[in-house]
């Protein structure tokens, strides 16, 4: 491939917005998706995608920002997860269900009820990266690196509460607190890759450069890294083959990034032959 075929697409202003606005999400998605694989809360991570849906709904109706109806729904869902468990008692995929088809079963009531917004529904349900604006780059930029910020600091309680909770409870550690922030920060990073790739594709984005990395190392911080390279390198290509052959860009960053998992897993079994 020659250089004037891989700068084409950066001749393009909404091209350059697509790259930069996807590899930030992919980036930050990635890394903490570590965590989401490591706990085995893949579906904790489809369930706030899913609901956050109803939070679009409703900032739609309203007329306010689709990202804090989202982020108002996502949150609602990873802490009340958290309350309903500890008040309730019930275990954790229970709690889950009943929120999940609650909340999604509101976005479809709210939506029934109010025509008019297939348009700008089916562009955040499936992405739509190429319309991104600076500004939404501006605030991805901003909210990535708060993210960045607390996963750093927190490193080390993340750690502990993902791997030993019962051990760091009996310890007096606050577990519910880390647990919330770990949730907040998983819930955050789903919103702000909402424009990527849409709500319904949002959660490959967070799992499976997590999961490829996994199958290469275990060791953690080798691991986020990777995660993140992997994520980058899965949102680049897709931008690519979406640009030269036309495909839905969101998509083809999913896709590329389930390519990649099957190589790796390929990889690894020929490697046990």
């Amino acid at each position: 491939m020659s250089i004037d075929l891989i700068l084409e697409p950066f001749q393009y202003g909404f091209m350059v917005r697509a790259f930069v606005g996807t590899g930030l999400v992919a980036i930050v998605a990635a890394a903490v998706g570590t965590f989401v694989v490591l706990k085995g809360i893949a579906f904790m991570g489809d369930a706030i995608a899913h609901t956050s849906f109803t939070g679009i709904a409703l900032a739609l109706i309203l007329g306010i920002s689709v990202y804090v109806g989202a982020l108002l729904f996502a949150l609602l869902t990873a802490l009340g997860v958290i309350f309903l468990t500890r008040v309730s008692k019930v275990n954790n995929d229970t709690a889950l269900a009943i929120l999940f088809t609650g909340v999604f079963a509101l976005g479809i009531v709210l939506l029934a009820g109010t025509p008019g917004f297939s348009g700008d529904l089916n562009s955040l349900l499936l992405g739509s990266v190429m319309a991104i604006q600076t500004r939404e780059i501006l605030l991805m930029a901003a909210l990535a690196l708060l993210l960045a910020i607390l996963f750093v600091v927190f490193f080390e309680r993340f750690v502990l509460v993902s791997f030993d909770p019962v051990g760091a409870e009996a310890a007096g550690f606050p577990v519910v607190f880390v647990q919330s922030l770990l949730l907040t920060i998983v819930a955050a990073t789903i919103v702000i890759s909402i424009q990527a790739v849409g709500v319904v594709l949002v959660v490959a984005l967070l799992i499976t450069p997590a999961a490829t990395a996994g199958l290469l190392t275990k060791r953690l911080k080798l691991l986020i890294l990777l995660s993140s390279a992997l994520g980058l390198f899965s949102s680049f290509c897709g931008l690519y083959v979406s640009y030269f052959f036309g495909a839905p860009p969101g998509a083809t960053v999913v896709l590329v990034a389930t390519l990649v998992f099957a190589l790796a897993l390929g990889v690894q079994k020929l490697r046990r032959v």
